[in-house]
Protein backbone atom coordinates (compact mmCIF):
# COMPACT_ATOMS: atom_id res chain seq x y z
CA UNK A 1 0.00 0.00 0.00
CA UNK A 2 1.03 3.68 -0.73
CA UNK A 3 2.40 5.90 2.66
CA UNK A 4 1.64 8.83 0.82
CA UNK A 5 -2.04 8.30 -0.13
CA UNK A 6 -2.35 6.60 3.94
CA UNK A 7 -0.89 10.08 4.88
CA UNK A 8 -2.71 12.50 2.30
CA UNK A 9 -6.05 10.91 3.83
CA UNK A 10 -4.97 11.04 7.25
CA UNK A 11 -4.24 14.95 6.99
CA UNK A 12 -7.34 15.24 5.23
CA UNK A 13 -9.35 13.38 7.72
CA UNK A 14 -7.83 15.48 10.56
CA UNK A 15 -9.06 19.23 8.92
CA UNK A 16 -12.60 17.78 8.36
CA UNK A 17 -12.34 17.09 11.83
CA UNK A 18 -10.80 20.29 13.09
CA UNK A 19 -13.55 21.97 10.72
CA UNK A 20 -16.38 20.06 12.42
CA UNK A 21 -14.98 21.57 15.65
CA UNK A 22 -14.48 24.80 14.75
CA UNK A 23 -17.71 25.33 13.13
CA UNK A 24 -19.53 23.80 16.25
CA UNK A 25 -17.73 26.39 18.53
CA UNK A 26 -19.19 29.09 15.89
CA UNK A 27 -22.85 28.16 16.42
CA UNK A 28 -22.73 26.98 19.99
CA UNK A 29 -21.05 30.70 20.55
CA UNK A 30 -23.62 32.21 18.84
CA UNK A 31 -26.54 30.22 20.41
CA UNK A 32 -24.94 31.62 24.27
CA UNK A 33 -25.21 35.35 22.63
CA UNK A 34 -28.64 35.07 21.44
CA UNK A 35 -30.29 33.40 24.42
CA UNK A 36 -27.92 35.87 27.08
CA UNK A 37 -29.06 39.02 24.72
CA UNK A 38 -32.69 37.49 25.41
CA UNK A 39 -32.29 37.71 29.24
CA UNK A 40 -35.10 39.82 31.21
CA UNK A 41 -32.68 42.15 32.86
CA UNK A 42 -35.00 42.96 35.70
CA UNK A 43 -34.90 38.85 36.69
CA UNK A 44 -32.51 36.39 34.45
CA UNK A 45 -34.08 33.17 36.13
CA UNK A 46 -37.66 33.56 33.95
CA UNK A 47 -37.48 32.68 30.81
CA UNK A 48 -37.44 35.42 28.03
CA UNK A 49 -39.90 35.79 25.06
CA UNK A 50 -39.11 32.86 22.70
CA UNK A 51 -38.22 30.35 25.49
CA UNK A 52 -40.98 27.88 27.47
CA UNK A 53 -39.51 27.81 31.02
CA UNK A 54 -38.45 24.32 30.65
CA UNK A 55 -36.01 25.14 28.09
CA UNK A 56 -34.67 28.39 29.85
CA UNK A 57 -34.01 26.33 33.24
CA UNK A 58 -31.80 23.63 30.88
CA UNK A 59 -30.17 26.41 29.28
CA UNK A 60 -29.55 27.77 33.03
CA UNK A 61 -28.49 24.41 34.14
CA UNK A 62 -25.59 24.33 31.49
CA UNK A 63 -23.51 27.74 32.64
CA UNK A 64 -24.29 27.44 36.97
CA UNK A 65 -21.49 29.92 37.62
CA UNK A 66 -23.84 32.93 35.67
CA UNK A 67 -27.39 31.49 36.99
CA UNK A 68 -26.57 30.44 40.56
CA UNK A 69 -29.09 31.98 42.02
CA UNK A 70 -31.70 30.69 39.80
CA UNK A 71 -30.56 26.98 40.52
CA UNK A 72 -31.42 24.89 43.14
CA UNK A 73 -33.71 27.76 44.66
CA UNK A 74 -37.09 25.88 44.25
CA UNK A 75 -38.20 28.65 41.75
Amino acid sequence: MDYGKIFLIAVLAALLIALAFGAWAIISQQNYQKAVSAENPEDICKAPAGYTQEQWEEHMGHHPDRYAQCLGSGR
